[in-house]
């Protein structure tokens, strides 16, 4: 699969290893979506963080967004990178740019894949589920979206929760 990862910059991710071997396992699938899906309130307040001025669009107020990746990391296949820029000109764009994103292919014949390894709290969460055997692909805090305080704290980041400095050299794509 030749594919595009959009990322946060305050977000920590282990694009050698495990963001590799996921894209690698998923590589013969034309039209993929993969990341941390979610499907949250539509918030019609104005004022709040991440309000949507278009909701009404989505039914009564109080309503769910659809399923679609967190917009702190995901992976779209090449097949979808083309079709959103030959259609960029007429595909809506919403407040938040992961909900346009999962509109553009709620029609589309698309494999959505939830990733939770790229649903990963900071430590201690990532400790804790790499101790579990479920290594994170993708780290961040939910409070933030992405990573608290991430200049001061993203080398503590990736010493508690990255896959040490010689993975690169042990993955393949």
């Amino acid at each position: 699969m030749n594919s595009l990862i959009s990322c946060s910059a305050n977000y920590f991710e282990h694009l050698t290893g495990m963001v590799g071997s996921t894209l690698a396992r998923h590589r013969s699938k034309p039209r993929v979506y993969i990341g941390c899906m979610k499907s949250g309130p539509v918030l019609a307040q104005k004022g709040v963080k991440y309000h949507e001025p278009e909701y009404w669009k989505f039914g009564e107020e109080g309503n769910k967004y659809f399923r679609h990746a967190t917009g702190q990391i995901y992976a779209i296949s090449k097949d979808l990178a083309t079709y959103i820029s030959v259609n960029r000109h007429i595909l809506h764009k919403y407040a938040n740019e992961d909900v346009s994103l999962g509109s553009w292919f709620i029609g589309l014949d698309v494999e959505h894949i939830d990733d939770r390894s790229l649903c990963c709290g900071t430590a201690p969460d990532c400790e804790w589920k790499a101790q579990a055997g479920n290594p994170c692909a993708a780290s961040f805090d939910w409070t933030c979206s992405g990573i608290c305080k991430s200049v001061e704290r993203m080398e503590e980041v990736h010493q508690r929760c990255g896959e040490g400095d010689e993975a690169i050299w042990h993955t393949s794509f």
